[in-house]
Parts: C-alpha cells; structure tokens; sequence
C-alpha cells in the first residue's frame, strides 16, 4: 500500500459532515470568543492534549487524576456556563423561528422615545430603557418595582431623575406599557468593551445577550445615545435616525428577500479568516479520526479451488462465490482491492461426490487490518467427478 493510500479519500456525506461541523464550530467560536468561555474551552482543550499524552507514554498516575478531573469538571461547567449553553440552545432552537414576531410600538411612540432619550442626553442625565420583544426578560431582571403605566415622556423623564430613588436602575417598556421601573440587568462578560463604557453599557449587552430584547442607553458623562440589539452596541447621532431603527426593530417593517449576492457575502466573505480557521480545524479533525475509524463493507469474493487432482473434474454446479463482511480501519479498507481478497478452498484428498465444506478462517486470505465479521454461506458444496472427454461443465480452477 503506498503513502497515497492511507490517506482517507472524503465521500459526499463526509463532505456534508466536515460543511455542517465548520458551521456549527465558527458560530460556537462567535458566541464564546468575548466572554471567559472561550479562555476555558482552551484550557480544556489543553488539557485534553496532556491527558492524551501521558496515556499514549504510559504515565498511569497521571492518568488516573485526569481520569477523575473529567468526571468532576463535566459537573462543574454545566453549573458554571449554564446561562451561555441555555443561549447556545435557544439559538439553534427552531421554534424561535416559528414565531411571529407582533408589533410592540407604534412610530409616533418610537418617534417619540427617540426624542425623550435624546433630551435626556441633552440634560447629562443617565438613563437606561428596555423594550422587550418576543422574549420575556423578567427572568434576567432582579430587583425594582413592578408598575403599570403608559411610557410617557414626562414620566420617564421624572424616573431618570438625579434625585429620583430608582434612577439608577432600568425601566421596562412591554407592548406600549411601562412594567418595571428600579430593574438590575446581568452584566456582559465580554472583555473588549471600550474603557469609557459604564454600567448601564455593560448591563444592556449582558440582557442582549440572554434575550432579544433592545436597550436604549443614555451616558450621561458623554451626553451620548447608544442602543444595543443583538449582542451589538451602536450609537446615534439623531433622533430622527433611531426612531426609524427602532421602528425596523420593533415594528413589522416590510424587508424584502435577501438578493444571492448579500447571501453569498454574508456565508463566505464576511469574517473569512474565522470561518477559513473553522474550516480547517473541522478538516484537520476528520483526517486524524477518520483514519482511525472502522467501517464495514460487504463483497462477493470468487473462490479459488487448488490442489484438485488430475484424475477429477470440478462440475459447474459447485459454488463460485461466497459473500464477506469485512472490517477495519477506513484506509485500510478504502484502499482494498477485489484481487486483495482470496477465498482458497483446498481439494486435496477428496474423491468423487457431493462435499460439503464448512469454510474457516483459514481459507480467506486478506491483507493486514482487515477482517472477517461473517461468511455467508459457511458451507460451500463441491462436486467432483471423474473428468469425461467432450463435456463441457467443468469450472476453471488453479
């Protein structure tokens, strides 16, 4: 077998499997590149190289300790990273894509808000307002009080007041109506933030990132607009500017369908360093467990007869072929040939008549790393005859 050989040749469905795999990689590697997950899945992953190590070299103390660290890390993050496997899960969940999202403001509201945020940046006054959408974010909000009014200008602005008790928490905005006032959102984990961003910066991309809903946040040091949606933080220069986002993201706006080139843009050409190093680590992976994975195949083997005796004949009526299951290592079995596999079935000593031969290990030979799982039929039956001149029914035989 040349080196050509061992290396294992991609079907379509590994195709499939290595495309699926790149896809599913680089949008785990989006979700946990900003926050402390990513730095523990490398220290996993670390970690899995020593212990495969030291049980490659036979360190059996060493081993054995890692043995029973996975057992009580597995544990471990499931409690520490719950709320991003909880987000991982809600992402690729597809009732959320069997919603239909309602309006949850009408543009003179939207309008309106995006005045009241901006007057209130006029007036340094910090303030941070949530608007949920189809997901409920009562759940990741803790503390304030619990009202029920229409978001009025006057009264948000009487809320963000300096002097006012809850000024400092969030308030929530649910179909037209203010429920929360006081709130304590989640803060984000995510390292990159800019220095110059606060609490209420922080707070807002923590509930962005568990939730969907959007976050307007005032700063009251810059005098500055932001709001987040998505994960994503933007700031704004007008008001007239984010009442038209706002209506985009909380209204039913009419989108049209994404033209092929935007589509292609946004599958291969956006983030292409990131996706190419996911690509290449999924294929990297296949090529050293492929190798190593055992597949099954099926063939129809020719059998051989040798050592028959001049003074017999083999009649046509005596089997051919027997039909194997074979297994082992995938280059070993991808690089198998018909003439590799030889079913061999000595005649020696037999006489004339109806044989019965109950095949063994024995008569099959097969090359290194590949074995028998089953023969079928496991009794071939022979007839042997003394040869007649003129007759034509005898098999070729070596």
């Amino acid at each position: 077998m040349t080196a050509l050989g061992l290396i294992p040749i991609p079907s379509w469905r590994d195709i499939l499997d290595i495309l699926f795999l790149t896809l599913v990689t680089y949008h785990l590697y989006v979700w946990f590149r900003e926050s402390r997950a990513l730095r523990v899945l490398i220290g996993l992953a670390v970690l899995g190289g020593i212990y495969s190590l030291a049980k490659l070299w036979g360190l059996f103390l060493t081993t054995r300790v890692f043995q029973i660290l996975w057992q009580v890390l597995l544990i471990l993050l499931l409690i520490l990273f719950q709320s991003e496997i909880r987000q991982v899960l809600e992402k690729v969940s597809p009732l959320r894509f069997l919603r239909t999202r309602r309006p949850t403001i009408q543009r003179a509201f939207a309008e309106k808000l995006a005045r009241v945020v901006f007057d209130l940046a006029a007036e340094k006054t910090g303030a941070l307002i949530v608007i949920a959408r189809d997901d409920n974010p009562a759940e990741f909000i803790h503390s304030g009080q619990t009202i029920m009014a229409l978001p009025e200008p006057a009264l948000i602005k009487s809320i963000f007041n300096r002097q006012a008790p809850v000024h400092d928490g969030a308030v929530v905005i649910s179909q037209d109506r203010l429920t929360q006032m006081g709130g304590i959102l989640p803060l984000s984990e995510k390292e990159n933030l800019p220095e110059h961003y606060g609490t209420r910066h922080r707070a807002a991309l923590g509930l962005s990132e568990r939730t969907d809903a959007v976050c307007l946040v005032v700063s009251e040091e810059r005098s500055e607009v932001s709001t987040v949606a998505d994960g994503e933080l933007k700031t704004w220069e007008t008001s007239e500017a984010l009442g038209t986002q706002l209506i985009a993201w909380l209204g039913v706006p009419d989108s049209p369908a994404p033209a092929l080139k935007d589509f292609m843009k946004g599958a291969f050409i956006e983030n292409w360093r990131h996706k190419l190093g996911a690509l290449g680590v999924v294929i990297v992976a296949w090529f050293v467990l492929a190798s190593q994975q055992d597949v099954n195949i099926s063939i129809a083997a020719p059998i051989q007869y040798v050592n028959l005796s001049h003074q017999m004949a083999l009649d046509q009526r005596s089997a051919k072929t027997v039909n194997l299951k074979l297994s082992g290592r995938r280059n070993s079995v991808r690089a198998l040939k018909e003439q590799d596999v030889r079913v061999q079935v000595d005649l020696k000593r037999l006489s004339a008549g109806n044989h019965l031969i109950k095949l063994a290990a024995k008569n099959i030979d097969l090359p290194l790393g590949v074995k028998v799982e089953s023969v079928t039929p496991q009794e071939i039956r022979v007839i042997l005859k003394p040869p007649q001149p003129g007759t034509d029914n005898l098999m070729q035989f070596k």
